[in-house]
Formats: C-alpha cells, structure tokens, sequence
C-alpha cells in the first residue's frame, strides 16, 4: 500500500468518524453536563458558600477584636509602666516630699527634688495628681504632663515615718483593660 492510498484511508476514517466516535452512554452524560444548574443545586451550593463566608467573617471579626484588645492592653501598660519609672526616679532623688505628710493614703504627691546647679541651685516642686481620670505630672522644668489615662485611683502611702523613708503607690486603670500597679520606693535623701 502506497502514501497516497494511506493517506486516503486516514481521510475516509475521519470522515467516519471512527477515532472520534463517542459510546451513547457518554454522549448522553456530555450533555447533562452541559446543561444548567438545577434550582436544589444552586441552594446547596449557595448554602455551602454561606456556611464558609460566615465561618470567615467570625475569624476575622475574633482577629479583629484580639488585635484591639492587644493592642489597648499594650497601650495601658506602657503608659502605667512610664508613670511608675518616672515616680520612682523622683522619690528616690528627691529631697523631701510634702504630701502624703503622715501615713494615710492621699490621692497627691508632693517631692521636693535636690538642688539644680542649672536653677541658681535651687530645687523643684513636682506633683503628681489625679485629675479627672487622668494621673498628671506638674513639673516645672517640663511643664504639665498626662501620664496615663483611664486612672480609677491613684494612692500613695507613706510606708515609714523614719529614714530610709518608703512610700507605697498604686495606680489603677478602670479598663478595659482593668490594671493594676503597685510598687514600693525607697526614698535615698531622707
């Protein structure tokens, strides 16, 4: 058999359709598979859609929240953590410290800091108040500063009357987050 007679034969099966001839059975499903959706098929899909978007939406909106609540809790201790170090630091230097006078609670602190040769060698008065829920610092040398927000009660006690003098503070924010600091200074000057 020659090129041409092969050729032919190639020719007449493809008009035959013999390499393309698809069984019935598989004809039938091709053109179910062509066809539109059913009205139950579209609900379970739209169903199985809607369980999956709400599953999302409850992931994001927890990660959300976590974030913020992150987020404010790093804020509030921050905040308590940089009002505590700057209080320490003053009683510590500090040359004297007018209120509280005895050993009651007060809601204000009153120092007294040591000499400053960049004063005439004189000293500062620093008060540290409650105002309207918020701890503020009154510093001449800086002016009047809001150290923490959010305040419930700010005390401190004069732990001893006698040298070394130690005073008990505690600062707590009424939340949320709800936060508590207390901490003991030993006073160094008197």
């Amino acid at each position: 058999m020659g090129d041409a007679e092969m050729i032919q034969g190639f020719c007449k099966s493809l008009r035959e359709r013999r390499f393309l001839r698809v069984p019935k059975a598989a004809r039938g499903a091709g053109r179910r598979a062509r066809r539109a959706m059913s009205l139950v098929e579209m609900l379970i899909a739209l169903s199985i859609f809607a369980i999956i978007s709400t599953a999302v939406m409850a992931m994001i909106t927890g990660a959300s929240n976590t974030y913020f609540y992150v987020n404010n809790t790093t804020n509030a201790v921050s905040q308590i953590e940089t009002a505590a170090r700057r209080i320490t630091h003053n009683l510590r230097t500090a040359a004297s410290v007018s209120a509280p006078s005895g050993t009651t609670a007060s809601s204000t602190l009153t120092l007294v800091t040591q000499n400053d040769p960049s004063n005439s060698n004189n000293p500062y008065t620093v008060t540290y108040t409650l105002t309207n829920g918020s701890l503020v610092e009154t510093d001449p040398r800086y002016g009047t500063n809001t150290l923490v927000t959010g305040v419930q009660t700010f005390s401190i006690t004069r732990s001893s009357t006698t040298a070394p003098t130690t005073f008990t503070v505690s600062i707590v924010l009424s939340g949320p987050p709800s936060l508590t600091r207390t901490f003991t200074v030993g006073c160094r000057n008197f």
